[in-house]
């Protein structure tokens, strides 16, 4: 069965087809996955949470031209997030971006790229300001939160509410959007 038919299918909520894109792509994503976080039993969650995520998400994905490209840039946003939740953003993220970028280099990629920060960008504007800066600062600047904590003149816990807060209002707005996904 061609990509795109089974990608409809699986958009459709026909667990068949959810489970043959499983199958076709999980060893290579594991792999990938792996070469990233280096603890095996961490890496397995991030994945099998990602295919949770993507099956709860099926219906405002965009249709891939080619699934497993896609699949593996979605999941290095979902990787990303993984590892600032794991609270080792610091000592990882360089090198995640890095290899982000190393890995970016198709055109496709690219555009897909530039088109998902420029939609969280719109988004990102509609914020108060001052829950926007923190945002900013934490997810554009990757700023930890005690430094966005003195930059801003506020609490570690107020600037983590704030996050939350933005959180919250981004997945509101994009709940109709595959960048939700991302958040």
């Amino acid at each position: 069965m061609a990509d795109s038919k089974l990608w409809e299918e699986f958009q459709s909520g026909h667990t068949a087809a959810f489970e043959s894109i499983f199958h076709a792509h999980w060893d290579k994503l594991m792999l990938y996955t792996c070469s990233i976080i280096a603890d095996d039993a961490l890496a397995k969650d991030v994945l099998q949470n990602f295919f949770i995520e993507l099956w709860e998400k099926r219906t405002t994905l965009p249709l891939p031209r080619e699934t497993g490209a896609f699949l593996v840039f979605l999941l290095k946003l979902r990787i990303l997030n993984a590892l600032r939740s794991e609270d080792i953003r610091s000592r990882h993220e360089h090198n995640f971006a890095a290899l982000l970028h190393e890995h970016t280099t198709n055109t496709v990629d690219q555009l897909q790229v530039k088109e998902i920060y420029a939609q969280l960008h719109q988004y990102t504007n509609l914020l108060p300001p001052r829950i926007r800066q923190v945002f900013y600062l934490s997810r554009f600047e990757h700023k930890t939160i005690p430094e966005i904590a003195g930059i801003v003149g506020a609490s570690e816990q107020t600037v983590r509410n704030q996050l939350n807060t933005a959180n919250k209002r981004l997945k509101l707005q994009l709940k109709s959007s595959f960048l939700s996904f991302f958040l």
